[in-house]
C-alpha cells in the first residue's frame, strides 16, 4: 500500500482505539488495546492509562505492546506494574517490556527475580494456591533473559546462584544465552561451567564461549580440545581452527568422525589432499564428505589420473555408500573406463537391492556430469527394472535439456529421449501371447518425420515438477537405517526433502512397481510427459498428446501444456488451443475436465463467446474447484465483477472467498459493502485474505468498518470489527 494512502484511515482508527480503550465493557477495551499494539501506535497515552486498567488482561496486553513499541514513556508506569501488580502474568509481560526499553531502574528488581519473588514486591497469594503453579518460575526465566538482553554485569552472581539451586528448575541453557549477553565479564563464570558434571551445561558454555571471543574464552577453549567428551572437542575445535590452522593436523587425527569432517570442511586443502585424506582415513562419512569436495567438472580421461586411482580403490570397497558413491563419480567423469561395470549393473534384475542403491548414486552423479556421454547412460538408466532410478533419470534428462548452460551435454539427444518416453504406446499384451517390450525409437528424423517439434530449447531451470520426481522413499529408508546401523553418511535435509516428494503424483498409489514391467511402463511414460512441460518448444507436441484416449495421459498433457504456457506463452495457433481446450472440457473424466479448465486460465486468452456457456454452467453445476477457475476466467473476459458478485452467497466457502478477492481486484469501491457483512457473519475468518493488495479496497474495507465501529447499535460486533480493521492495516504497513 502506499505510505500516504491509508494516513487518515489509520488516524481515525488510531484515534478511535484510543477512545475505545477506555470503554465501560471488558472485551472492548481488550480488543482497542491489541489493535492499537497491531497498528503500531507508538505514541498512544491510552496504552499507558491501560496499564491502571481493571482487567488484568488489558493490563497484560498494554504493557506487552508498550514494550514491542519500545515506548520509552511508559517505563516508569512498567516498572510500576512490575512492583505492585498482584497478577503473574502481568509481571512477567512488564518484565519483557522493561528489558525491551533497558530500563536501568528495573534491574534491580529483575535481579531480585532471578532468586526470589523478593520483599518489595506484590504477589497474590489467592492465585498461587488456586491454580497450583507459581507464576514467579516464568518471571524468574524471564528476568534472567531481560538482564542478559540488558547486559547487566551486576546480574551475574544471581544468575549463578539461580542456576545453582538444587531445589529450582533447569536454567542452563537461559543462564548461558543471558551470559552471553552480558560478555566478556561473564567468562570467567562460563569457564567454571565448563568444568560442570552436567553434560548439556558443559556444552552450553563452550558454545557461549565461542561466540563471546576474546583472549580469556579462547584460553579455556584451548583447555577442551584435550577433553574426553568428542562432543566438547568439536566445539572446541570448530570455534579455534579459523584463526589458528595450527589446530588442523591435530584435529585430523581425533578419532571423532565427525571432528575430521568438520576439520576438512574449514581446511583449504587442495584436491590431491583432499584425495590423500580419503585413502587414510577409514571413516565412510569421512570419506563420503570428502567425496563431495572432489571436482566434479574436470573430465578422467585415463588411468594414471590419480582421482580415477582413488574412486576406482573406493569403488570396489567394503562400504557400500561409498563404494556407490564412488562409483557414480566415476560413471559421470569417465564412463568410457568403467563401461564394462555400467553395462554389468544396468543388466541386473530388480530384485538385487544393491544394484538399486547403485544406480541411483550413478544418476545422481550423471546429472551433474560435464560429459556429453551423460545422456546415452540416463537413458539406460530411465530402463532400470527400479522404478525410483526410473524416475530420477527421467528428470536428470529434463534438468540437462533445459539447462542453458550445458549447452557441451547431448541436449538434442536428451530432447528425443523425453519425446520417445512421452509417445510410446503401450505395450498390449495378450494373456496367452505376451508380446516383448519395444524399445522407444530415438532418431530424430523418425520423430521430425511424425510431425514432432524437436527444436533446441531451455532457458529456464527445472521447477517443482522436476524436484517432485527426484526422489525415492523407500531408497531414503534403506539409506537412513544403514547410515544408522552402520555409521556412514546420512542423508541430507534436501535429499530427503526430495525424497519425500517422489510419490506425490496424481492418481498414483504407493504401490511397489518394481517387479512390474508394464506399470514401470505406463509411469515411465506419465513422468516424460510430465517432465516436457519445462522443456520449450514442446506445446504442439503436448497437444497431441492431450489428445491420447488413456484419460490419465492426457491429463498429464493437459497439465504439462499448462506448465509450459506458464514458462513460455503460448506458442500454439489460437483457434487449435481453443478446440483442445472445449474437447478437454467436454470429457467425462472430471480430473481431465479440470486441467482443462486450467490450462484455459493460464492461456489468458481474449473472451471466447464458444466456451462462455460451458464456463457459466460450471458456475451452476461445478465443484468448487471448477467454480472457482470459471469465476475467475469470466470475470478476466467481463472486465467487471458481476459474475464474482454473484457467488459472494455461494454455499462453499472456497468459492466466497475467492469471489469476494475478486472483487477487490475488480470493483474495489463495493469491497466493503460486500466483505464486511462475511466478516460479521464468519468472525474466525482474516480479513487480509479477502484483499489483493489493493489499496482501494482496503480504504473502502477501512471505510465500512469504521462506520459499523461509530454504530452504538451494532456494538455487539464491535469486538470483530477491530481486530478486522486492526489486521487490516496491519497488512496494509508491511505491503507498503
Amino acid at each position: 500500500m502506499n505510505m500516504h494512502s491509508d494516513t487518515a484511515l489509520r488516524d481515525e482508527a488510531t484515534s478511535l482505539f484510543s477512545e475505545y480503550a477506555k470503554s465501560e465493557y471488558d472485551v472492548i477495551r481488550l480488543r482497542a488495546v491489541q489493535a492499537l499494539a497491531a497498528i503500531g501506535a507508538s505514541n498512544c497515552p491510552a496504552l499507558i492509562e491501560a496499564l491502571l486498567d481493571d482487567d488484568e488482561d488489558v493490563r497484560q496486553d498494554a504493557a506487552r505492546a508498550l514494550g514491542a513499541l519500545r515506548a520509552q514513556e511508559a517505563a516508569p508506569q512498567l516498572l510500576e506494574n512490575l512492583i505492585h501488580d498482584p497478577c503473574g502474568e502481568v509481571k512477567l509481560a512488564c518484565v519483557t517490556a522493561l528489558a525491551e526499553l533497558k530500563s536501568e531502574e528495573a534491574a534491580p528488581y529483575l535481579r531480585t527475580l532471578v532468586t526470589g519473588r523478593g520483599d518489595e514486591i506484590t504477589w497474590d497469594e489467592d492465585e498461587l494456591h488456586q491454580d497450583e503453579w507459581d507464576d514467579w518460575l516464568d518471571t524468574q526465566i524471564a528476568s534472567i533473559k531481560a538482564l542478559g538482553q540488558m547486559g547487566d554485569v551486576a546480574a551475574i552472581e544471581p544468575i549463578v546462584m539461580a542456576l545453582m539451586d538444587e531445589d529450582g528448575q533447569e536454567l542452563g541453557d537461559v543462564a548461558c544465552e543471558a551470559l552471553g549477553g552480558i560478555g566478556e565479564p561473564a567468562v570467567p563464570t562460563l569457564g567454571v561451567f565448563t568444568q560442570s558434571s552436567n553434560r548439556r551445561l558443559r556444552h552450553c558454555a563452550l558454545r557461549t564461549l565461542a561466540t563471546v571471543g576474546g583472549t580469556e574464552a579462547e584460553a579455556i577453549l584451548r583447555k577442551a580440545v584435550t577433553d574426553k567428551d568428542g562432543a566438547v572437542r568439536l566445539i572446541a575445535y570448530e570455534a579455534l581452527m579459523p584463526s589458528d590452522p595450527a589446530l588442523v593436523e591435530q584435529a585430523l587425527a581425533d578419532a571423532v568422525e565427525d571432528i575430521r569432517i568438520a576439520t576438512l570442511n574449514l581446511s583449504g586443502f587442495s584436491e590431491p589432499e583432499l584425495l590423500d585424506r580419503m585413502m587414510r582415513d577409514p571413516g565412510a562419512k569421512v570419506q563420503l564428505a570428502l567425496l563431495d569436495r572432489l571436482d566434479r567438472e574436470t573430465p578422467i580421461t585415463d588411468q594414471e589420473d590419480l582421482r580415477w586411482q582413488v574412486l576406482d580403490f573406493l569403488a570396489t570397497g567394503q562400504q557400500p555408500e561409498v563404494s556407490a558413491q564412488a562409483l557414480g563419480l566415476l560413471a559421470a567423469l569417465a564412463p568410457e573406463l568403467v563401461a564394462d561395470r555400467l553395462n554389468e549393473l544396468f543388466a541386473v534384475k530388480a530384485d538385487d537391492l544393491k544394484a538399486e542403491r547403485i544406480q541411483w548414486a550413478i544418476v545422481d552423479s550423471l546429472a551433474t556430469s560435464p560429459l556429453r556421454e551423460a545422456a546415452e547412460w540416463l537413458q539406460r538408466a530411465c530402463r532400470s527394472p527400479f522404478r525410483s532410478v526410473r524416475l530420477k533419470a527421467l528428470a536428470s534428462l529434463a534438468m540437462i535439456v533445459i539447462d542453458a548452460d550445458r549447452p557441451h551435454v547431448n541436449q538434442q539427444q536428451g530432447r528425443e529421449l523425453l519425446l520417445s518416453f512421452a509417445l510410446a504406446p503401450m505395450p498390449v499384451s495378450a494373456p496367452e501371447e505376451p508380446k516383448p517390450e519395444i524399445e522407444p525409437q530415438t532418431d530424430i528424423a523418425a520423430l521430425e518425420e511424425a510431425g514432432l517439434d524437436v527444436t533446441k530449447g531451455g532457458e529456464n531451470g527445472p521447477t517443482s515438477s522436476l524436484g517432485a520426481i527426484l526422489g525415492h522413499d523407500a531408497i531414503a529408508a534403506e539409506m537412513t537405517q544403514e547410515a544408522q546401523e552402520d555409521d556412514v553418511q546420512p542423508l541430507s535435509p534436501r535429499e530427503q526433502a526430495l525424497l519425500a516428494k517422489a510419490t506425490r503424483h496424481p492418481k498414483r498409489r504407493r504401490v511397489a512397481l518394481d517387479d512390474n514391467t508394464e506399470a514401470l511402463e505406463r509411469e515411465t511414460r506419465l513422468s516424460a510427459i510430465r517432465l516436457l512441460g519445462e522443456v520449450k518448444g514442446m506445446q504442439i507436441m503436448l497437444a497431441q498428446i492431450a489428445r491420447d484416449p488413456d484419460t490419465d495421459v492426457a491429463q498429464q498433457a493437459f497439465a504439462a501444456l499448462a506448465v509450459a504456457i506458464a514458462r513460455e506463452g503460448a506458442s500454439m495457433d489460437e483457434g487449435q488451443l481453443v478446440d483442445l481446450i472445449t474437447s478437454g472440457l467436454s470429457h467425462t473424466d472430471a480430473s481431465l475436465s479440470l486441467q482443462a479448465l486450467k490450462l484455459l486460465q493460464q492461456a489468458d486468452m481474449p473472451p471466447q463467446d464458444s466456451l462462455r456457456a460451458k464456463l457459466r454452467a460450471m458456475l451452476e453445476t461445478g465443484d468448487t474447484a471448477f467454480r472457482i477457475d470459471a469465476m475467475r476466467i469470466l470475470t478476466r473476459w467481463d472486465g467487471t465483477a458481476d459474475v464474482a458478485r454473484s457467488l459472494l452467497d455461494d454455499v462453499s466457502a472456497p468459492v466466497r472467498q475467492a469471489a469476494m478477492r475478486l472483487l477487490s481486484e475488480t470493483a474495489p469501491d463495493q469491497a466493503g459493502a460486500a466483505i464486511v457483512p462475511f466478516l460479521l457473519a464468519n468472525p474466525e475468518q482474516r480479513i487480509v485474505t479477502y484483499v489483493n493488495d489493493s489499496t482501494p479496497a482496503v480504504v473502502s474495507i477501512g471505510r465500512e468498518l469504521l462506520t459499523g465501529l461509530r454504530d452504538i447499535d451494532r456494538r455487539a460486533q464491535w469486538p470483530v470489527m477491530i481486530n478486522a480493521l486492526a489486521d487490516l492495516l496491519r497488512e496494509s504497513a508491511r505491503t507498503g
